[in-house]
């Protein structure tokens, strides 16, 4: 499928805020041979990692299948901030969802076939701009008027710094607590 006319790149230059089980020296970028979630590659061809605009919103979409509940074990994840100028995909724009013929679902949506959409958006995004594209940026799905997160590829070129662990992370915490009704078991 050729390009959509008047698809264009944007740029994004602040950070990004990811959870993960691992520091960033030890990320495997091994693609998924099924799609695990949003953007991951319909045919298995690439691995992307997905971060948010903010450490809170981070911690939503993280947590968010896991009714905002940390266990003890999730303390010991790591809170990664990553900073760089990116070259991106921004489905928050009208003009990005026109030229592909999509509605805001894209952003959003959970159904079995939006995912399958988005899946099959990020090889295309792959095929029409290969490694110029870092990732795609779209709308938070726990938070979508206020915050967006990133779905990046391996050359994405992120500056990334582990702050710690999430039990490093006091004011976090606290914070998803009072904020946003998280529960933290074996905290404090």
């Amino acid at each position: 499928m050729a390009r959509p006319k008047g698809l264009r790149l944007s740029t994004t230059r602040h950070a990004w805020y990811r959870i993960d089980w691992q520091s960033p020296s030890r990320w495997n970028w091994t693609p998924h041979p099924i799609p695990l979630s949003r953007f991951d590659s319909a045919a298995g061809a690439r691995r992307l990692r997905y971060a948010g605009d903010a450490s809170r919103v981070a911690m939503r979409e993280r947590f968010d299948t896991a009714p905002r509940k940390i266990r003890p074990a999730d303390l010991d994840l790591h809170l990664i901030e990553l900073t760089g100028s990116v070259e991106v995909l921004d489905l928050r724009r009208n003009q990005t969802l026109d030229a592909l013929g999509l509605d805001d679902q894209i952003n959003t949506g959970r159904a079995a076939g939006v995912w399958s959409a988005c899946q099959q958006l990020s090889d295309r995004v792959h095929d029409w701009f290969g490694t110029r594209c870092h990732g795609v940026v779209y709308r938070s799905r726990t938070t979508p008027q206020s915050s967006a997160n990133l779905a990046f590829f391996a050359h994405a070129p992120l500056t990334p710094r582990d702050l710690g662990t999430l039990r490093e992370q006091e004011a976090l915490l606290a914070s998803a607590v009072v904020s946003d009704g998280f529960s933290i078991q074996g905290w404090r």
